[in-house]
């Protein structure tokens, strides 16, 4: 049940030297991160007669409900999972080391605006450590947090018309931004993504069934997916509050 995901380290420097005199080697360290398997997965059961008397396509409606269904468990998991029966999110993994729960974790404090506002939440991220790294930062928020960027981002360009310095990329250091409204309000992940393994067994699979439900004249639509996932450096993520302490756990379905 239990695999193993290869991960790079840092690429050695090259030495500079004569153009005559002999190479000399560098070396290179792979570590590797541990995965088990888990399963996630919702199914719905549906009367036939509303299938069949429906407007639309019923069953491709659920289908997608499903899939988007699974996608938000998936997402929830690799930001805030508890690595109980599910992967180990990156929020989590932070929260649970004492120094990264120091440094990682950064509430800006007082209520800055506009230039002051980005330069406070840029120096905040680089609590995330891009060392072994061959991508950009993401950064993670839901739609309030992502309306709070473009409102202090607002300016006035040459033919006076009113623009946002934010258009789903990160304002001067680059980077896409996601967003998530299962991120708690004034929250921001960001880090380095190439750096969470994720182990995928199966992937996404859709499928129905009229018989499993056959004597209650129903059609059962399932999804599932089987995977794991950690991050590989810890200290490549960071979370950020704005005015507020990041948040380091969230709701999951099915939690009593």
């Amino acid at each position: 049940r239990s695999g193993r995901v290869i991960v790079q380290g840092v690429a050695p420097e090259a030495v500079w030297m004569e153009c005559c005199d002999a190479l000399q080697e560098v070396s290179l360290t792979f570590g590797e991160v541990e995965l088990d398997c888990y399963k996630v997965g919702a199914y719905f059961s549906v009367c036939n007669a509303l299938i069949e008397d429906s407007d639309i396509d019923l069953l491709d409606a659920l289908m997608v409900a499903i899939m988007q269904g699974l996608g938000l468990a998936i997402d929830k998991a690799i930001l805030y999972g508890t690595g109980v029966k599910m992967p180990t999110g990156v929020i989590t993994a932070i929260a649970d080391d004492e120094a990264l729960a120091v440094t990682n974790l950064i509430k800006i404090t007082g209520s800055p605006t506009g230039n002051e506002l980005f330069s406070k939440i840029i120096e905040a991220a680089a609590a995330a450590n891009s060392s072994y790294s061959r991508d950009e930062k993401l950064w993670i928020m839901n739609d309030k947090a992502y309306s709070k960027l473009m409102a202090n981002a607002v300016s006035v360009n040459s033919n006076g018309q009113l623009v946002a310095g934010v258009n789903d990329r990160f304002p001067v250091v680059g980077g896409d931004i996601i967003v998530l409204n299962f991120v708690p309000d004034n929250n921001i992940i960001t880090g380095y993504f190439d750096l969470y393994a994720l182990l995928e067994r199966k992937g996404i699979t859709v499928a129905t069934s009229e018989h499993v439900k056959f004597l209650d004249d129903k059609t059962v639509m399932r999804g599932k997916a089987r995977m794991d996932g950690k991050p590989a450096i810890v200290g490549a993520f960071a979370g950020i509050g704005l005015g507020v302490d990041p948040s380091t756990t969230v709701d999951f379905a099915g939690e009593s």
